[in-house]
């Protein structure tokens, strides 16, 4: 009977207007403590994850991947890589070389990119920045690297696939004029918004569209870099492996 009693004294207490909005204030007050943590909890989550990227960048630091050299039987990276720098006129030898490999299973399609891991670091930045030097590449006699092929190749930052997906986005933004220009400096992305304007360091997706479009969502993939927009953007795929020295 006092069950009864109680059960029905409670019902009553949840029909009184004056109980009802003392236990919304309790449970809006609960929530709003928990939305506090749970914005909180992301937030460090999201700056864990920042710090982890960059850290994983920074790894890559003497990395660059090569792309566009077609791809031959019994081949040596190792060699393709010597030669390339001979026709940029940079001179790389098998001691400047940690690990050098095909990215990815071959499809007969495209060639697959090459990745290189140098043994220092400024023997990466003579190579990384004599690349445009192979739009007109020296003739070097025994080559395995034709100067036709030389000319067609791209060399770019071994980038994470965070920042890969950004500089994405940041192609997209570009070809809609939302920005002029992005790219980027071993490993580090930067943009700028117009021609002229100054330079903005960007660590992420998040930056980069509160800096050029916070509402933007691509819809479709650009496609490959043309000549004319070839800094920074085309994308590498995978992680570092292996040597394919042949």
């Amino acid at each position: 009977m006092e069950r009864e009693t109680l059960k029905k004294a409670m019902m009553e207490c949840f029909k009184d207007g004056e109980f009802q909005s003392i236990l919304k204030e309790i449970v809006a007050e609960a929530m709003a403590v928990k939305d506090a943590e749970i914005a909180d909890l992301r937030d460090q989550l999201k700056k864990a994850n920042t710090h982890i990227n960059e850290l994983e960048q920074y790894s890559r630091r003497l990395c660059v991947n090569v792309s566009g050299v077609p791809e031959t039987p019994n081949e040596s990276t190792d060699q393709i890589i010597m030669d390339l720098g001979k026709m940029a006129g940079v001179t790389v030898t098998p001691a400047d070389l940690d690990r050098t490999h095909r990215i990815g299973k071959g499809t007969g399609g495209s060639p697959r990119i090459i990745i290189a891991r140098f043994t220092n670091f400024s023997k990466r930045q003579e190579f990384y920045n004599s690349r445009r030097e192979l739009r007109k590449p020296r003739p070097v006699r025994g080559s395995v690297v034709s100067t036709e092929s030389a000319g067609k190749t791209f060399i770019s930052d071994n980038l994470t696939r965070d920042n890969q997906h950004t500089m994405y986005v940041a192609r997209c933004l570009k070809k809609e004029g939302k920005l002029h220009s992005a790219w980027t400096d071993v490993g580090r992305m930067k943009i700028r918004l117009r021609e002229g304007g100054p330079t903005k360091i960007i660590r992420s997706l998040e930056e980069l569209r509160e800096a050029a479009d916070p509402d933007y969502r691509p819809d479709a993939d650009p496609g490959e870099p043309s000549d004319a927009d070839r800094e920074g953007f085309r994308p590498a795929q995978g992680r570092n492996r292996k040597s394919a020295r042949k």
